[in-house]
């Protein structure tokens, strides 16, 4: 059991590399991942990147939530009067991902009979590749790389590299998916004010953001349905991709926005603390003990009344001369 789980997280670590390269590839280079795809398939199977290809994924990971919370609803009424072996916790977590894996296996014996079946295989046997390509990619790196994506878009956005993303999404989506004025920023700044405020509010503090962050997302998502519903067949797709845009960079906007306030909050404190203290550094800096040595701003501090030069000795304030 022990060798198999070590074969499992071997493999995991070489698939999430795998999914990591290939969600990067898929931003930066989907010409030529298209392309590939393509000419391998002898036609065109790919034309522009689209979500459908993650439904199996998106699917599978609802039932993977539902199944965790039935397991755990389940394991609290098998084993509260005892404590369960390991062999028993293995082959009750296995029980829960079996049913969980039964839709992707099957997904992929669909496709794969379709396969055998389709009029040009060549070409349905490519789209297989490519499509599971995509979900080992979205299960293993691309939430990562559209976390990062959405920061870098932000910071990017204040630069003279501000084309850098636009540019990349517009050759996946086939149409232009950051919008032109980024006033809606104005929501994840505000929201991240008001995640700093929550945090002097007591222990509700916390519930509150929540809530907040929560109501604001269910908004945006409910403001991007109605828009995709009521725009015209051929303008959904842009308006689709466009509002996850915007839903992931306002994220974004209100994560930065708290991080910089605590950050300048700290900085701010640590200052106060060093000047009160007197440990700040500086010129001129020194312990006088000595009755001869001058601490006159104007006309200069350390100097000798007796040699009347600098004292040598001044970082101890002891007089040689007493």
């Amino acid at each position: 059991m022990e060798t198999i789980i070590v074969l499992l997280a071997l493999l995991s670590q070489i698939l999430g590399l795998f999914g990591f390269v290939f969600s990067c590839l898929l931003f930066l280079r989907f010409g030529k991942v298209k392309g590939w795809f393509n000419k391998k398939a002898g036609t065109e199977i790919v034309s522009s990147f689209s979500f459908r290809s993650l439904r199996t994924l998106i699917v599978t990971g609802v039932l993977g939530f539902v199944m965790m919370m039935v397991g755990l609803l389940c394991s609290v009424g098998l084993f509260i009067d005892k404590t369960p072996t390991d062999t028993q916790m293995y082959w009750f977590a296995g029980t829960f991902v079996a049913l969980t894996l039964v839709y992707p296996v099957w997904r992929v014996i669909r496709r794969i009979v379709r396969c055998s079946r389709a009029e040009n295989r060549k070409a349905e046997r490519w789209r297989l590749f490519y499509d599971v390509a995509v979900n080992l990619a979205g299960l293993f790196g691309g939430l990562l790389l559209l976390v990062i994506l959405s920061f870098v878009a932000v910071i990017l956005s204040f630069t003279k590299w501000n084309g850098f993303v636009p540019k990349h999404l517009r050759e996946m989506s086939g149409v232009d998916v950051v919008p032109e004025s980024n006033s809606y920023y104005w929501i994840g700044a505000v929201l991240g004010v008001v995640a700093v405020l929550s945090q002097f509010w007591g222990s509700d503090g916390e519930a509150v953001i929540g809530w907040l962050v929560g109501i604001s997302v269910l908004a945006l998502i409910g403001y991007a349905w109605y828009q995709i519903r009521s725009a015209a067949p051929e303008g959904r797709k842009q308006i689709a991709w466009r509002c996850g845009y915007m839903v992931l960079t306002t994220y974004a906007v209100f994560t930065i926005t708290w991080i910089l306030i605590f950050v300048a909050i700290a900085l701010l404190i640590l200052y106060i603390v060093l000047s009160a203290t007197g440990n700040s550094g500086g010129k001129g800096k020194y312990k006088v003990t000595c009755e001869n040595l001058t601490d006159d701003v104007i006309n200069g501090r350390g100097i000798c009344k007796i040699t009347n030069s600098r004292c040598k000795m001044r970082d101890t304030g002891v007089c040689p001369y007493n």
